[in-house]
């Protein structure tokens, strides 16, 4: 086999985030009483987005986007002064029980299993938070290794989170390929690193940041076939 482990992301490459995204900002805001049209969830999404890119890119810290999050959005909409950090809190107990995995992952999960690839995760995410959703979703057991950037102390793509990654594991990058749908984090994440990935373009996104993963699939049956293949590149 041209690789021996898998690395794959969590949020929205095994596990909905967006239907992650939606049952735990309507279970926030409803508990709350503040009102979720669906044009305050997409300003939410698209905010949520540019702060997460923030903390990617180094410019803010877990616990400065943990406090901002929900302060200054309810700020900014309701002109209400909140514990942000109590509204985060909430938020990631209801984010916690949300589950629901993409179309075809246990299927891909057990057929990379027998082929004998080591499956392991690095997340941008709470230790405790993901273990307990990939359990919750049935597929915590499929994975050899579990590694979080609360673990790592640093978010995908630094190169320090890969740093901490490759120390818990005896493979080496040169056997590894990351399979994960974040351009700015998985895939520039594996670029800077030097190691191949596959970019899970589910969402349909343009390559922005001209990286060059070594596959782009829109769906699981198209891995599952690359792997068949043994990712071979057909010219």
């Amino acid at each position: 086999m041209k690789y021996k482990q898998i690395i794959f992301d969590v949020d929205d490459t095994l596990i909905d985030f967006a239907a992650t995204e939606d049952y735990a900002l309507h279970s926030l805001f409803n508990k709350n009483r503040w009102q979720l049209t669906p044009e305050l969830q997409r300003q939410y999404h698209a905010y949520n987005q540019g702060l997460w890119r923030q903390l990617e890119q180094g410019e803010i810290t877990y616990e400065e986007l943990s406090e901002k999050t929900f302060h200054d959005f309810i700020k900014e909409n309701f002109d209400l002064e909140i514990d942000g950090l109590k509204a985060m809190e909430e938020y990631r107990s209801y984010f916690g029980e949300a589950h629901k995995l993409l179309p075809g992952v246990e299927d891909t999960l057990k057929f990379a299993k027998k082929q004998g690839y080591k499956l392991t995760v690095l997340s941008n995410g709470e230790k405790f938070m993901q273990r307990h959703r990939l359990e919750l979703a049935g597929i915590k057991d499929y994975f050899d290794l579990i590694v979080t950037s609360e673990e790592a102390h640093y978010s995908k793509p630094d190169e320090h989170a890969f740093d901490y990654f490759f120390s818990r594991t005896e493979i080496s990058p040169d056997q590894t390929i990351f399979f994960g749908d974040g351009l700015q984090s998985d895939i520039l994440g594996a670029e800077k690193y030097g190691f191949d990935s596959v970019w899970y373009n589910h969402r349909h996104r343009k390559n922005t940041l001209n990286l060059h993963p070594l596959f782009e699939v829109e769906n699981y049956p198209q891995f599952v076939k690359l792997m068949q293949n043994d990712f071979e590149k057909k010219y």
